[in-house]
């Protein structure tokens, strides 16, 4: 019995030292933050009474968004948000700068030994696109036709080198790539000549020139595939090519698909 009591009173007394260390803390936070607010407030009437007694204010600018550079009176003066202390009292212009944003000028007064806010909600820069003028569609309507005097060369040029030619019912057709001239008489300066047989064309070169068929269509042919060819009579069938080493020393190739002959319509390629 003697033991219940003696714990209960210890229990007891144990409370009390926990109830009395919680009422000093609360305690040392009152005084602590009275004296931190009365020191505060002390700073700010220094503050006011150093800058009534200088003839100076402070100015505290806040922009959106932020981290504007800010000017005053030409002079560079940080960054948004701030306060900016000791600006003499009177009348300042402020301007406040971005990238991406227009500019923002304000005129401030500033009192003696008082504070004042200042706001600025930046815009947006629009940039405006470039109004054509006169000249400047005389000037492109020019290169437009350079271009295309340029390309109808180009495209002369292609159709002298790239071409198609009609067998019909021809039984034998002459062949001169350089000129793009394919009849039926015989002259010096033909390469090559054919002859028309119902399913495939029988070719024979004339000196120097050499020919020789590859199993590539018209289309496929490159001027790699009939670098170094050699021959002097060829079977032309539908889908084949016909490889040429013409009298000037170029390189040619002529091919198509066709039914029977009298349909066959060739096309030739220049490579150089």
């Amino acid at each position: 019995m003697k033991k219940e009591v003696r714990i209960k009173n210890k229990f007891k007394f144990n409370n009390n030292i926990l109830y009395l260390i919680i009422a000093i803390i609360v305690i040392l936070l009152l005084i602590f933050g009275r004296q931190t607010r009365e020191k505060i407030e002390i700073i700010d009437e220094v503050s006011q009474v150093i800058e009534e007694s200088t003839g100076s204010g402070f100015l505290e600018i806040e922009t959106f968004p932020s981290d504007a550079e800010i000017f005053i009176d030409g002079v560079s003066s940080g960054v948004s948000p701030t306060t900016i202390y000791n600006v003499d009292a009177g009348s300042h212009n402020v301007v406040i700068k971005k990238e991406g944003y227009e500019d923002f000028t304000s005129e401030v007064n500033i009192e003696a030994g008082r504070k004042t806010y200042l706001e600025s909600r930046l815009i947006v820069k629009v940039v405006k696109e470039e109004e054509e003028t006169p000249d400047t569609v005389d000037e492109k309507e020019e290169i437009v036709e350079i271009v295309e005097e340029e390309n109808e060369e180009t495209l002369t040029e292609d159709l002298k080198a790239i071409g198609t030619v009609n067998i019909g019912n021809k039984f034998l057709l002459y062949y001169d790539f350089s000129e793009g001239e394919f009849t039926e008489k015989r002259n010096f300066e033909q390469d090559i000549f054919s002859k028309r047989y119902k399913t495939y064309l029988v070719f024979t070169r004339f000196n120097p020139i050499n020919v020789k068929t590859i199993d590539k269509s018209i289309d496929d042919v490159e001027k790699e595939d009939c670098v170094g060819i050699k021959g002097q009579f060829e079977w032309l069938y539908s889908g084949q090519s016909l490889c040429v080493i013409t009298k000037e020393n170029e390189i040619a190739a002529i091919g198509g698909v066709w039914d029977d002959t009298e349909n066959a319509e060739l096309t030739y390629k220049l490579f150089s």
